[in-house]
């Protein structure tokens, strides 16, 4: 023989519940590959239009497809679970990490019926959390299974940490959060002054006005992302003054639609824009004089993050997920306190904000507690010290 035989690269297997959420782990498979790691992908096929940003794995890594669905449904999700044990046996990875709500709770059935050596389940949210009655139960006895099967819990924020501990659903000590949070940080060049559009450039996009006070929202068009508070605060706050327009950035979905009264009131008020979604979402933040977050329930979201490092000032509700990616001091009121967010907009515009990025201590935040890198160097430490301990 000539010389010692190759250290093999310890396999990962990425369980998602959609190739939508290719965006949540982007770049992150690819700096595993680079470190040494064999990395496949598994997740369901999305049909055109689903997706918020084209679906796009790193190069390098293997992608597989399986057949999960988004609700509850015994026999896909049964059929989802054996395909996802025939993949699992035929890999043999030392590592499986899963998320997203199906694949998360499948993904940790299949891998702990396979007896992974490192089974990792990554927190991202919460559903139960705007459930209510049978499907609250449903939803948190889904979370309880998948990290009774997982032997690493991660998740996504310090305040979702804190309501798997307060719910019971993991003992404390047990989970942790890498870093600041987020489960894939974020791409700060991506966001910086030289790769954007001028906010004339921007605003002409979208068509608006280029002295307009701007208003505006990046994510899903539905009720737990607050749209019809947001809606009401503009119609009954915002839209005597012919200045204010509002900048609505995502789709309309059936899981958990709008009213059909406020979903008209949107798609009819000439100064309410809306916007599918972006290959590129810092054009929107560029034509934003402030973000409107009132989402009920987050992981840790990307949305206010990004818009930070764009230097647009953050106002919204004060959920899980959301107090741990806006920089403190930030303008958050209590979850579904309408009023109270009415009264922070309404200040805001009054005040005519208008800084740079460069001004803004809140792009400087951003960077020192989310940059990707740092993230991903943590992750890397933590699979191999936990494939040296299995």
């Amino acid at each position: 023989m000539n010389g010692a035989a190759a250290t093999p690269r310890p396999r990962v297997l990425y369980l998602l519940t959609d190739e939508i959420s290719s965006v949540l782990v982007r770049g992150q498979l690819g700096h595993l590959t680079a470190e040494g790691f064999d990395v496949t992908v598994a997740a369901r096929r999305s049909s055109p239009g689903e997706s918020p940003e084209p679906h796009k794995w790193d190069a390098g890594v293997t992608v597989e497809h399986l057949p999960f669905v988004r609700e509850p449904s015994t026999i896909a999700d049964l059929r989802a679970l054996w395909a996802t044990i025939r993949l699992i046996r035929r890999l043999k990875p030392a590592i499986v990490n899963a998320s997203t709500p199906k694949a998360g709770l499948l993904g940790m059935l299949a891998a702990r019926a396979c007896r992974v050596p490192v089974r990792v389940y990554v927190v991202r949210g919460f559903r139960f959390e705007t459930a209510t009655r049978w499907r609250r139960r449903l939803f948190r006895s889904f979370e309880r299974v998948a990290i009774q099967c997982a032997n690493h819990v991660v998740f996504n924020s310090p305040s979702l940490l804190v309501v798997g501990e307060r719910e019971g659903l993991i003992k404390p000590g047990r989970g942790e959060v890498i870093g600041g949070g987020s489960g894939n940080g974020i791409d700060v060049s991506r966001f910086a002054d030289d790769v954007l559009p001028t906010r004339a450039e921007a605003r002409e996009r979208f068509g608006l006005p280029a002295e307009a006070m701007v208003v505006g929202f990046v994510g899903r068009l539905t009720r737990d992302k607050g749209i019809a508070d947001l809606t009401q605060v503009f119609t009954s706050a915002l839209r005597q003054r012919p200045d204010v327009w509002l900048l609505l950035v995502g789709q309309f979905e059936e899981g958990d639609p709008l009213p059909a009264d406020v979903r008209a009131t949107i798609e009819h008020d000439e100064r309410i824009v809306t916007v599918p979604w972006l290959d590129h979402p810092g054009v929107a933040y560029r034509a934003m004089d402030l973000l409107a977050f009132p989402s009920y329930r987050e992981g840790l979201p990307n949305v206010p993050l990004e818009a930070q490092l764009c230097g647009v000032p953050v106002v919204g509700y004060a959920a899980t997920g959301t107090v741990d990616a806006v920089a403190p001091g930030s303008a958050l009121v209590t979850v579904g306190g309408v009023d109270a967010l009415s009264g922070e907009i309404v200040a805001q515009v009054d005040a005519g904000i208008g800084r740079s990025s460069s001004e803004r201590q809140e792009t400087t935040w951003v960077v020192e507690n989310f940059e990707r890198t740092r993230l991903w160097s943590g992750l890397v430490d933590r699979y191999r010290a936990w494939v040296l301990a299995s």
